[in-house]
């Protein structure tokens, strides 16, 4: 295992997600893909170390998503960003997406805390070995 090998595969999880989304949405999906990108940017960044807070970034990613599908089935209307904003706000006691949000939360938060520390580990144990061989 290596911190490439976990880059790899949310790579091909980015990648598998954009080509399922454009073959059932098409040009509709390719219009609104930034928030899927954003979502991965975010999620790579967290995995190399950067001052993500996951949960924090995730709700975010639900807000948007929200925002975006409410403007989509609703094109006859122009909202402003106060009301998407409220919209967003009661995301939590209209549950559009169901239990989905938490339970992704829940899921990938542990899956990245465990893989990066994980990761972090295998480097830690490198530099010690590496250590060890020069001093014997």
């Amino acid at each position: 295992f290596s911190a490439e090998f976990f880059r790899e595969l949310l790579e091909n999880a980015e990648k598998s997600l954009n080509d399922m989304f454009v073959r059932t949405y098409g040009m509709l999906y390719m219009q609104n893909s930034e928030v899927f990108q954003d979502l991965f940017t975010e999620l790579k960044r967290y995995y190399t170390g950067g001052n993500v807070n996951l949960e924090e970034m995730l709700n975010d990613f639900w807000a948007r998503l929200l925002e975006r599908m409410f403007q989509l089935i609703n094109p006859q209307y122009h909202f402003t960003e106060d009301y998407l904003e409220c919209v967003s706000k009661y995301t939590d006691q209209l549950k559009p997406f169901g239990d989905v949000p938490r339970k992704l939360k829940v899921q990938v938060t542990r899956a990245f805390i465990a893989a990066r520390t994980f990761v972090q580990g295998l480097t830690v144990g490198r530099e010690v070995a590496n250590r060890v061989s020069k001093v014997t």
